[in-house]
């Protein structure tokens, strides 16, 4: 599975940078750099991702956690099982996601992801590593109690590597293409406003293939009319080629003083001590 999960992945990326070219939402200049350094982040971050499930089964065992699971045991029909999948996996994913911005020791994690300061394909990846070890350490002891079909856990990890590509695209859908599907998918204009470097539109629109949970949890932010194009992506501080540099980057959780962006975009309510 990790083999298909990493040709998904490549292959999506390549798709997205094939129409950011055709039809981009800005220009942006000499992306080389940044691109090498959101690609090294990338491959450290799925690497961890895709390492995470053999420690947890090296532990799972003596913890008693390998028995088989809800679904197995209750003996819900197969449609049932691939539905009650992709909610549980979204709905985990939106509460991790929000709680990264919540808490002051998981968004320092996070705000590696947030404070690229332009948005495209090769932003999707970019997030730390120690971050998508915590996530993967926090959604893996539900799914083993859960054990939902195998096959239904790759479908939904495609899914999302899909629509995660295609939302962080610097593209331009047409307006009305856009609006029509952020009602069912996120969307690259509905996801750019959860990039923006305003703190509450950041604190927003977190869903990750569903505006469903958005919307029952209202955490929704409203598209601009350009799209996003006028939003300023990343975050207030860290914007200087030093601190976008890959070792400041992995240094940012530890210390604000050699990190200011985990630092600056902290809750207020954590930086006033609430």
């Amino acid at each position: 599975m990790n083999q298909i999960y990493l040709g998904a992945a490549v292959l999506c990326m390549a798709a997205v940078l094939f129409l950011e070219s055709l039809s981009p939402l800005h220009a942006v200049g000499a992306p080389l750099r940044r691109w090498a350094r959101n690609g090294a982040l990338s491959v450290l971050a799925v690497g961890t991702t895709l390492a995470t499930p053999l420690l947890f089964w090296a532990v799972a065992g003596p913890l008693g956690l390998t028995m088989p699971g809800g679904l197995v045991q209750w003996g819900w029909p197969v449609w049932a099982q691939w539905v009650l999948t992709f909610l549980v996996m979204e709905g985990m994913a939106y509460a991790l996601h929000r709680l990264s911005h919540a808490m002051p020791w998981l968004w320092r994690l996070h705000a590696v992801h947030h404070s690229d300061v332009e948005l495209d394909a090769t932003t999707t990846h970019r997030h730390h590593p120690l971050e998508n070890l915590v996530g993967a350490l926090l959604t893996l002891p539900v799914l083993i109690a859960l054990a939902p079909p195998p096959l239904a856990v790759l479908a939904y990890s495609l899914v999302v590597l899909a629509v995660a590509t295609l939302s962080h695209g610097n593209l331009c859908l047409p307006a009305w293409l856009d609006r029509g599907l952020r009602w069912l998918v996120v969307t690259p204009a509905y996801h750019r406003v959860h990039h923006s470097a305003h703190r509450p539109q950041t604190d927003s629109n977190y869903a990750t293939l569903l505006p469903l949970f958005d919307h029952l949890f209202r955490s929704v932010a409203p598209v601009p009319p350009d799209g996003g194009r006028g939003l300023t992506m990343g975050l207030e501080r860290g914007r200087d080629a030093r601190s976008q540099s890959l070792a400041a980057l992995l240094r940012a959780p530890f210390s604000a003083a050699a990190a200011p962006v985990a630092e600056a975009a902290r809750p207020r309510a954590a930086r006033d001590g609430a």
